[in-house]
């Protein structure tokens, strides 16, 4: 179990982190609405993606306890809502919330189906290896810091 305040600091960076991510990914809707292109829906999906992850990762930290203070963001409602006359629905990708896709099966899903090598490799680990990206977005580097300084060794060799 985690320190309270560690806990509570952890959740804070996730919250950070959401609000950047929600704000990014309204600034393709944004442009989405200006000029509708492949690369900017890519782009969305994407963003809509990691807002997901992190409300997830935000429930798990939680408990579940603090849903409501999310941004804003309230169980069930998609996640952000793009400009009237987009392509795009917003709940093509569902929300943590939903608990299934369209499909009907569950929205937990096992490790082995977890894994997309694409995904991981281009989206989320770009900006770790980017280091003005990495300055951009305070929270991710808070992360990237606490992992740093979570794994070294306070023992001289």
């Amino acid at each position: 179990l985690q320190d309270p305040e560690v806990q509570k600091h952890a959740t804070q960076i996730l919250r950070n982190m959401l609000r950047q991510e929600e704000a990014e990914l309204q600034r393709f809707y944004e442009a989405y609405s200006r000029n509708p292109a492949t690369a900017v829906e890519e782009q969305i999906e994407g963003a809509r993606r990691r807002v997901s992850q992190l409300q997830l990762k935000i429930l798990q930290e939680t408990g579940g306890s603090m849903v409501h203070e999310i941004s804003g963001v309230t169980p069930g409602s998609g996640v952000l809502r793009p400009p009237k006359g987009g392509r795009l629905a917003p709940d093509s990708v569902p929300s943590p919330w939903q608990g299934s896709d369209r499909t009907g099966r569950p929205l937990i899903i096992g490790p082995e189906e977890d894994y997309d090598p694409g995904y991981f490799n281009n989206e989320c680990d770009s900006l770790f290896q980017d280091l003005g990206k990495l300055k951009s977005r305070p929270a991710h580097l808070g992360v990237f810091l606490r992992y740093i300084f979570s794994q070294a060794d306070p023992s001289p060799l």
